[in-house]
């Protein structure tokens, strides 16, 4: 092999793999599907359809009646909980991913049970009781 196809071969297998290393790492951000729906006449609760939650079992309510959005998630368990997007550091609006949230105003992140993985924030997320109803799920929003 020559000085120069042995270089190129080289750089080939270098660049395969940083490009899997980048796929790799883009497979948690990948979106979830947003479901708008509205609050029930009382704006003490939010009804969301199963047929709109993700395969993966998550999905971002978002409802004009909220001023941030909410992310449901299913436990292994298979029940769920929601959570709302909103840092507790200084209530900027978070981004979703299948690992968990992130503030990219100043860094805080979450995991998907709302518990701080890294500061400035100090406080876990706001978390809304949820019932499984036959059809939909019932997310109790009347304190936020």
């Amino acid at each position: 092999m020559q000085r120069r196809d042995f270089i190129k071969q080289g750089c080939m297998t270098c660049l395969a793999f940083a490009g899997a290393g980048v796929l790799l790492s883009l497979e948690g951000c990948a979106s979830l599907p947003v479901v708008k729906v509205e609050a029930a006449e009382d704006a003490r609760t939010i009804a969301v359809p199963f047929a709109s939650i993700g395969p993966e079992g998550m999905a971002i309510v978002r409802s004009r009646s909220l001023r941030n959005d909410i992310l449901v998630v299913r436990n292994a368990d298979g029940e769920y909980h929601a959570l709302l997007m909103r840092c507790t550091h200084q209530d900027q609006p978070l981004t979703a991913t299948r690992t968990g949230l992130h503030c990219s105003s100043h860094g805080s992140a979450f995991d998907l049970q709302g518990n701080v993985l890294s500061a400035p924030a100090e406080r876990g997320l706001t978390r809304f009781p949820v019932s499984v109803l036959t059809d939909r799920l019932s997310i109790s929003i009347h304190n936020s």
